[in-house]
């Protein structure tokens, strides 16, 4: 297959030009540097510069992981060797960001081939969200004819999910796992919540949506024209953590340092823990918050809306009847975790936006919610909504 001369974009802006091994799927050399201000923010080694090895950690945390379930029947299905292959037949296009890979010897411009404006076949989704586990589905695609440019091609994390064009709008559906599918009906009780303890634009509103025979929790792109989400991993990555800093007063100054600010960093990760403390969510990490930049101003605008709260609420334990169902470590911002009240604590003097009475009634609404799930026992309910009840009296606590 030999190599392919690309050049690595962001939306119209080339930022440099390197050789890529199609039968390795990765760079082997950088030709020449264009605007490298423009590159994925994280990209940059401790050095400040960008060497054919971060190219290809960039390249390959693009690619939809080996880890997620029945991606090696996906892969057999498609004869395929590798979802880096997947990511190569979108130019390595995605719905989080504006980059993509332009290749010298066959051009194309972001207008002619970019998901935001252009549409997009289900095909790939519908194999990527797991619809045709059984093999027998009558709406599978047939495999010889697959159109494989989708923007399910680099759409990370394990969880099965797919983008889906629903009335013209770009909509992420995600499905649940395990023996109840209960982490759609938790990012809806997760809207519940931040819509009662923050903003609009703040959080990420997420709904019910039944394609198929299943409900999957679904919500719309979180980006406004010329933006891209960056993760907060990226944005500590490869600089380095001065002594006298915690986790926490680190990851506020890189925020500072590109642009924002320091207060309204604090109140607005107040916020998001606070509600994970309450929905008992045990997998915030590093890669599910960030911030917003502008593509084509360069400048950090904002941080990124709350998104990504369904693993909580105790869904990945079966049977919720002693003590040590209900712990879990919080994971930022200690190195091996925390308790998730001591990660609460950490931001101690950013309560001024909490208000008690927002909190009156959610637990009626959260049981509400969980009743739709035909799967879930109305026992777990009951010992789900018990719980959040105290967290909440904890929360009140607290905030005194």
């Amino acid at each position: 297959m030999g190599l392919a001369n690309y050049i690595l974009m962001n939306k119209n802006t080339p930022v440099l030009a390197f050789e890529y091994d199609m039968e390795q799927h990765k760079a082997t050399r950088i030709t020449r540097t264009e605007c490298l201000e423009a590159a994925p923010i994280g990209i940059h080694d401790r050095r400040g510069e960008i060497t054919k090895s971060e190219i290809n950690y960039w390249w390959a945390a693009r690619a939809i992981p080996a880890s997620r379930a029945q991606i090696d029947r996906l892969l057999e299905n498609l004869n395929l060797a590798s979802t880096l292959v997947l990511a190569e037949k979108s130019f390595g296009l995605s719905l989080s960001d504006r980059y993509w890979l332009n290749n010298e010897d066959d051009p194309k411009t972001w207008e002619e081939i970019n998901f935001f404006d252009n549409d997009f076949t289900d095909d790939l989704g519908f194999l990527t969200l797991g619809q045709d586990s059984s093999g027998s589905s009558p709406d599978a695609p047939d495999y010889a004819n697959i159109n494989l440019s989708s923007p399910n091609s680099t759409l990370g994390g394990d969880l099965l999910k797919k983008w889906k064009i629903v009335g013209g709008k770009r909509i992420l559906l995600k499905a649940g796992v395990g023996f109840v599918n209960q982490e759609p009906y938790n990012e809806v009780a997760a809207t519940e919540l931040h819509s009662r303890l923050m903003n609009a634009g703040e959080y990420l509103p997420y709904t019910l949506f039944e394609d198929g025979r299943r409900v999957y929790s679904a919500c719309e792109n979180m980006l406004e024209p010329d933006e891209e989400l960056i993760a907060a991993w990226d944005v500590i990555r490869n600089v380095k953590q001065p002594n006298n800093l915690s986790e926490l007063q680190f990851y506020v100054k890189r925020c500072v340092d590109l642009g924002l600010d320091a207060h309204e960093v604090m109140t607005q990760l107040a916020k998001m823990f606070v509600c994970d403390y309450i929905l008992a969510n045990r997998d915030r990490h590093y890669r599910n918050f960030g911030i917003i930049r502008n593509v084509e101003t360069l400048e950090v605008t904002r941080l990124a809306p709350v998104f990504d709260t369904g693993s909580c609420l105790w869904s990945n334990v079966e049977l919720l009847e002693v003590p040590a169902d209900f712990l879990y470590k919080a994971k930022p911002f200690k190195y091996g975790g925390m308790k998730p009240i001591d990660q609460v604590r950490l931001f101690d003097g950013y309560f001024d936006w909490f208000t008690s009475d927002a909190l009156d009634g959610y637990t009626d609404s959260l049981h509400e919610i969980l009743s739709k799930n035909p799967n879930i026992p109305e026992r777990r309910i009951k010992t789900v909504v018990d719980e959040v009840e105290e967290r909440i009296g904890v929360i009140r606590r607290v905030m005194r």
